[in-house]
């Protein structure tokens, strides 16, 4: 391993605070955005005031969801309407979806959303400079609220939202992003005198490590580097619910960011055609820590076929940990002597392997890029062939419980025939073990893929690595469907860095509740369209699910309208034809698991683990298959 770049930045509150200018701002009203969390900002605001500067300091991150959060009265609030603003350079629900999850924070409360006139933008340039101009079209950016309360009463409150035109380092693209702001206005007349946006130190270290990126003479040949860490230790800003539960985090946006923008530039490198998951960079592992003091940045690059390091805590973050911190793993590493029924948490690897183990039948394996064994068992039988498989995208952690369940229920039934791999991906698992160990509650998408940076469902050529494990499995079983346990975010995806809604996977930014994607080969569409009919309404009478189900989707659209996909018994469907898989019939389950723990946790996977159950039986029964068991397992 290679540290091969490291530097240092000013928090943007400290800059301000030893500014000069705040001599000549005595007794008049400053207005400040950070990406800080609310305790920074308000001591910000104190030391502001004990100045002489009445001060206002807020979340340039998701505004509007923070104006409800910190400073409106919401104790006696009957409805809210809310014009949000657009941008013609911005996705038109962009503002919109800026307010997720405002029901969560307003359960009780009406909420009803207008669209505002589109603006246009022209001032592209973010400053710490002295620069006194007002920016006039940036200030135009304004939820404007309407709030009633139970009494009848009605007030009007305006929200702003400030964004600049940056230009995207890794696709040259313009992008309307949050940013950094300050005003100063008269604390007469209310009127700015002063207005000016801030790249603030959360904006300055994404753009210093992609821009480190693009800089690099990165060769023609793939993968890179067996790895590449982007390491940022920085304060940031993290919003918990009376439960527990994650409603936005800086440290997880960034994140997302940096993973995503890595990936895009290689693939703009490679010259691949959109949507192609065929790179094989390396593994890109963007650090994201909760700092004190200033902010740390630094780059590590592993050589080809170097042993890896496991993720570390900073010595800050041992001292200072996360709120959202979460007990260690308590599973067993040797035997299966715990009820895998009752699982409320990702299980560890070994867990898998000592549940694997207790199957009867053949075992085989393949290796993965870091070497770990990807391992499956198969078991011959009379009823039509199944393949079942968990963890291609290693963060989506309840279909490795589910395809061990389904195996189980399988294993059962004395004719099935089938082939389980319930861990394809070791390598992107053991990283987001990782990862879970520090953010418990974030996605980690950048564990998503293999050791080599590519989804192993497209890979193409040798070295197969974790794909000859399914390739192996569909030979054994002669199976003609493919059964692969997915999952997808449990709440808000974002990317404030490059537009804020993730480029490419808009319908995949909230949850739309469990939903089921079906691929045929042309010769196999009748069946698959009879299949699936039936599946759909058993899987939609499961305990649960139907109640989860709408008031997913009842959310979804609300903010981001109808999604590309048809509803079948009040579960979201897509049918496609491929004729390039492997089986005549593959299904792709979608529970919203990603960060999900405890009850939450045992619902996805007990619907996975049902859903292979209910999948099996109709496809044996469109085969003219009886002998077998309808029952769940006790």
């Amino acid at each position: 391993m290679q540290k091969v770049f490291e530097c240092e930045l000013v928090l943007t509150s400290k800059q301000l605070l030893s500014d000069p200018r705040l001599n000549t701002w005595v007794g008049q009203t400053l207005e400040l955005w950070l990406f800080e969390g609310v305790q920074a900002r308000q001591a910000v605001a104190a030391q502001l005031q004990q100045r002489g500067i009445r001060a206002w300091v807020r979340s340039a991150y998701k505004p509007l969801l923070h104006a409800f959060l910190e400073e409106i009265d919401i104790t006696e609030l009957a409805s809210v309407v809310i014009e949000y603003p657009c941008h013609e350079a911005a996705d038109p629900r962009r503002f919109l979806l800026e307010g997720y999850p405002l029901e969560d924070v307003l359960p009780d409360v009406e909420v009803s959303w207008i669209a505002a006139q589109s603006l246009t933008l022209t001032s592209t340039s973010t400053s710490t400079s002295t620069s006194t101009s007002i920016h006039p079209q940036t200030e135009q950016l304004v939820y404007q609220l309407t709030l009633t309360d139970r009494s009848g009463l009605a007030q009007t409150v305006s929200i702003f939202a400030p964004n600049v035109l940056k230009t995207d380092l890794a696709l040259g693209q313009q992008c309307l992003c949050p940013t950094g702001y300050l005003r100063v206005s008269d604390a007469q007349s209310a009127q700015p005198i002063f207005a000016q946006s801030l790249e603030t130190e959360f904006e300055q270290a994404f753009a210093l490590l992609m821009g480190w990126v693009v800089a690099q003479p990165w060769g023609s040949n793939e993968p890179y580097f067996e790895r590449l860490v982007l390491r940022v230790e920085l304060p940031g800003a993290e919003v918990v619910d009376h439960q527990g539960r994650l409603l936005s985090s800086t440290y997880e946006a960034l994140h997302e960011d940096l993973y995503f923008s890595v990936l895009e530039f290689f693939h703009l490198r490679s010259n691949r055609p959109a949507g192609d998951r065929r790179l094989q960079p390396g593994q890109i592992v963007p650090d994201i820590r909760v700092g004190v003091g200033a902010v740390k940045l630094g780059v590590e690059r592993y050589a080809l076929g170097a042993a890896l390091l496991p993720l570390q805590q900073t010595a800050s973050q041992r001292a200072q940990p996360s709120a959202l911190q979460v007990a260690p793993q308590t599973q067993p590493t040797g035997k299966q002597d715990f009820k895998l029924d009752a699982c409320d948490q990702p299980l560890s690897s070994e867990s898998v392997h000592a549940v694997l183990a207790s199957f009867a039948g053949e075992r085989f394996e393949a290796q993965s890029r870091q070497g770990r064994a990807v391992c499956g068992i198969y078991r011959q039988g009379s009823l039509p062939g199944i393949v079942l498989t968990g963890g291609q995208h290693a963060n989506e952690a309840s279909g490795v419980v589910g395809a061990l369940r389904g195996a189980q229920w399988l294993a059962a039934q004395s004719q099935a025939h089938f082939a389980l791999v319930p861990l394809e991906n070791p390598d992107g698992y053991e990283l987001y073990a990782q990862y879970r160990a520090i953010h418990p509650q974030h996605m980690h998408h950048a564990a998503r893929y293999t050791g080599l940076g590519d989804d192993l469902e497209y890979r193409e050529c040798a070295p197969w690595y974790e794909t000859d494990a399914r390739r192996q499995a569909v030979v054994l079983a002669q199976a003609q469907l493919h059964l692969s346990l997915h999952g997808y975010p449990a709440h808000e995806w974002t990317r404030p860095l490059t537009g804020y809604v993730p480029r490419g996977f808009t319908p995949w930014s909230l949850p739309k509740g469990f939903f089921l994607i079906v691929r045929y080969q042309a010769a196999y569409k009748d069946l698959a369209l009879q299949w699936l009919e039936a599946l759909s309404e058993s899987v939609s009478r499961l305990p649960g699910l139907a109640e989860f189900n709408r008031i997913q989707l009842q959310r979804y659209a609300s903010y981001l309208g109808a999604g590309g996909f048809e509803l079948r018994h009040g579960i979201a469907c897509c049918l496609s034809q491929n004729d390039q898989q492997n089986t005549g019939v593959k299904l792709v389950t979608e529970f919203p698991d990603e960060s999900i723990v405890g009850n939450d946790f045992a619902f996805a996977q007990q619907v996975q683990t049902d859903t292979v159950r209910l999948a099996c039986i109709h496809w044996w029964r469109l085969h003219g298959a009886v002998s077998f068991s309808t029952e769940a397992p006790a």
